[in-house]
């Protein structure tokens, strides 16, 4: 059967789990229920369903004098409201910090972001976000600029590749992360027509002398380099500081030849809108298309490409996004619907922001919508934690974004180390249990917030040890664990003891929920055995 045809199999909430978990972060059981009722084709187009974009981030610190830690005198916006309006560059008053600001601003902008994640529902948009996040990587201290990039990663996520390359060549953003800034006709810079190449459309292969690799040249850089003169991005005091702009004297003039790599093509002379030609052209090699399937490819499916993948897998659906003109739906589609991607399970290690979501949403802990200030809180500390775990949206550790959907041979498994998996451990404990997280060096108490006796509620027959340990590892894990793993929880439910006392004292506390002794006692049963649970090695793959 070829590899990318449609799915034929069952469509159980295993399934659905496995589609929802690649394609989303944390999964409820809400969710799946409801994706097995959708069947896989619906859930498949309710997952790229065209949503509005959300609106944009708040001002969750207070205006104050009392040297609180959540104090900040922000004049560009009130509590509650959204700062993106004001000014990039605030006006202050004397004795205040710009800096400050900015800070306050960034840190809204981050908890903004995961509450993004967290709110998706059914949705590929955000991972598909996050995915362009790690392709185009850009990284910028002033919040405004960091959030119109962003902007136009979400708004395209699920469009056409190669305009969001143009979009991104002359955002601002990049423009000044990249050098774009200055590349001019008397200096020309190679930074950003490198990464153009080598990490944005077609990849660089293998060398095959000086300066020439298997895609482009060393010349093609320099060239292209050339084509991008001119762009500039405004100062942060400027009031049009968010739009890049095109001054002509510092472009440089004439005809660009590319080299044997692009058939020789010539990229005639244009002005501002010569950089559109120039992408065009690029996109003219059927390269491009494989070169982001195969990195859609390790972002979804798994980071081994074996020659027999390459050819049945990437070639195919590098077609498919040839023949709708750089348009990934399509292609991705065939991808979520196919034998081949239900095939491929359990070998992917959780990325940091997954791992996040699947101990918050998938049991059920939910932002507090008491306030934004408490709302935002608890996205920034998720934030903190996956930063900490060395995924750090805004952040990567260099251009060629997070190692594990690059850099053999590890891949995936560079999220965990020694050093790092114990904090990966105790990040999902202390959520469950409650507890003080410390990151750098700070400590954030973080309360019990998993709602343990709702999700046992959920399950049928919980009263029966077996069922419900069998239940929370299907949800959690998405397969069967063994009788001995399921023999080794029930000891951690209900240490040396037979299963009828834990009958007994469920039942019992079914019959008296307003028992508070029988009600924290059950609780805190079922909160130690999913504490336990979701530091098992199965939680840490999907």
């Amino acid at each position: 059967m070829p590899y990318l045809a449609p799915y034929s199999g069952n469509f159980s909430s295993k399934e659905a789990r496995h589609l929802l978990n690649r394609t989303s972060f944390g999964v409820t059981q809400d969710l799946v229920k409801t994706s097995v009722s959708l069947g896989l084709t619906a859930t498949i187009n309710k997952l790229f369903e065209e949503k509005p974009l959300p609106s944009p981030p708040l001002k969750y610190q207070f205006d104050g004098t009392n040297n609180r830690n959540d104090e900040i005198n922000d004049p560009g916006a009130n509590y509650g409201e959204t700062w993106v309006n004001a000014p990039a560059y605030p006006e202050i008053s004397a004795g205040e910090s710009r800096p400050k600001i900015y800070r306050s601003r960034n840190r809204s902008l981050y908890a903004w972001s995961f509450l993004q994640m967290q709110d998706a529902e059914m949705s590929i948009r955000e991972k598909l976000t996050l995915f362009w996040h790690n392709h185009f990587v850009s990284e910028n201290i002033n919040p405004h600029r960091e959030y119109y990039y962003m902007n136009v990663l979400r708004a395209n996520s699920l469009k056409n590749f190669k305009e969001l390359v143009k979009q991104i060549t002359v955002d601002p953003n990049m423009l000044i992360y990249l050098s774009g800034n200055q590349n001019s006709d008397a200096a020309p810079n190679e930074n950003y027509s490198r990464e153009l190449l080598e990490l944005f459309t077609i990849g660089k292969g293998i060398a095959l002398g000086n300066g020439d690799y298997t895609n482009y040249t060393e010349d093609d850089v320099l060239a292209i380099s050339k084509v991008l003169t001119g762009w500039r991005s405004r100062g942060l005091a400027h009031t049009d500081t968010l739009n890049a702009y095109f001054t002509n004297n510092r472009h440089t003039k004439g005809d660009k030849v590319l080299s044997h790599r692009f058939n020789n093509a010539v990229i005639s002379e244009n002005g501002e809108n010569e950089y559109k030609d120039l992408i065009d052209k690029i996109f003219e090699q059927d390269e491009c298309s494989r070169f982001i399937t195969r990195k859609l490819y390790k972002w979804f499916i798994s980071a081994e490409i074996s020659t027999e993948i390459e050819t049945n897998v990437i070639e195919p659906l590098a077609e498919i996004i040839r023949n709708n003109n750089y348009d990934i739906v399509p292609a991705l589609k065939t991808l979520l619907s196919s034998e081949h991607f239900f095939e491929n399970t359990f070998c992917m290690v959780k990325s940091p922001i997954d791992l996040m979501f699947s101990v918050t949403k998938s049991l059920l802990v939910t932002a507090p919508k008491i306030s934004v200030n408490l709302e935002y809180s608890f996205a920034l500390v998720l934030y903190l934690a996956a930063t900490d775990l060395n995924q750090s949206i805004f952040h990567h550790p260099d251009v060629a974004g997070w190692k594990a959907y690059y850099q053999e041979p590890l891949f995936y498994k560079s999220w965990i180390n020694s050093y790092l998996l114990p904090k990966r451990l105790d990040y999902c404990r202390i959520i469950v249990t409650g507890g003080d997280l410390v990151i750098d060096e700070k400590k954030y108490t973080v309360p019990a917030l998993v709602p343990v006796l709702l999700i046992a509620s959920k399950i049928t027959n919980a009263e029966n040890p077996n069922v419900l340990i069998t239940e929370l590892s299907n949800q959690l894990f998405n397969y069967p664990i063994a009788q001995q793993q399921i023999d080794a929880l029930k000891d951690i439910l209900i240490p040396g003891l037979p299963d009828f006392e834990w009958t007994v004292e469920y039942t019992n506390f079914l019959s008296n929920p307003t028992d508070e002794a029988m009600r924290i006692s059950v609780e805190n049963k079922l909160r130690n055995l999913i504490a336990v649970m979701v530091q098992m090695s199965e939680f840490q793959i999907m």
